[in-house]
């Protein structure tokens, strides 16, 4: 998922542009982000799994590399 791979850290930080609301939605019923903020000024931040998620997702890309 961009949205999670796009994420500095798990501090709170603004979605990329073009991100709407239903992908940030989603990726918080599925436990990988918290969404704070109204309509115009959301932001997100990782959970736990979230960062787990991106962690391993990124050690498997770089597996397929080698």
């Amino acid at each position: 998922m961009v949205l999670l791979h796009s994420a500095d850290g798990m501090a709170w930080q603004s979605p990329l542009k073009g991100t709407s609301l239903k992908t940030l939605n989603e990726a918080e019923e599925q436990g990988f982000i918290l969404i704070r903020g109204e309509f115009q000024k959301r932001q997100f931040r990782l959970t736990e799994l979230g960062s787990n998620y991106v962690e391993r997702d990124k050690r498997r890309l770089e597996a397929r590399k080698l």
